[in-house]
């Protein structure tokens, strides 16, 4: 038996079309504030890639207790689902023993898991974190080190034209 998934414009898409692509499993529940905030980063990165030509797509594993919820959060998602309540859903947040959401699993095209929360490096590196390899976290890691390594406090407080702060008085400093 295929597994099918739904798109968002209501085809129904077999699971072997996304053989040999990098898939993001996302697990999300509609109503959570910082999920849907998620989504609109991911939904930002999804589309910055396929423009790109990646091969990347995202699957959605939702989390939602009612129907009307998970088309809600769908509706507004240019990627794939499982099904509301799919029986697989459950056995995915067992078997990557999901803690927190929203979580981003990427699996790489050989089926593999890449890493197994990816939401965080969306959230600060943006399309900059494909494809999630080895490689690309290492170069993202040095690329952070070296931001650290040469911050200062003037760095950190002087934005644009503005190159003071307020004393308690009111007066610039």
């Amino acid at each position: 038996m295929n597994l099918i998934l739904l798109s968002s414009s209501s085809w129904k898409v077999p699971v072997s079309e996304l053989e040999g692509k990098i898939v993001g499993l996302y697990f999300s529940l509609s109503s959570y504030g910082s999920c849907r905030k998620f989504t609109q980063k991911l939904v930002e990165v999804y589309e910055k890639l396929k423009e790109r030509g990646e091969n990347f797509e995202v699957v959605l594993v939702s989390l939602d207790d009612e129907e009307s919820s998970f088309q809600l959060g769908f509706a507004g998602m240019p990627w794939l689902a499982l099904p509301f309540k799919d029986k697989s859903c459950e056995r995915l947040i067992r078997y990557f023993e999901l803690e927190t959401i929203p979580t981003l699993v990427v699996i790489g095209a050989d089926g593999k898991t890449l890493i197994s929360n990816a939401a965080e490096l969306v959230e600060e590196n943006g399309v900059e974190a494909y494809p999630f390899s080895p490689e690309k976290l290492e170069e993202l890691a040095e690329r952070e080190k070296a931001r650290m390594e040469a911050q200062t406090l003037e760095s950190l407080l002087v934005s644009g034209d503005r190159d003071y702060v307020i004393g308690k008085d009111g007066t610039k400093v």
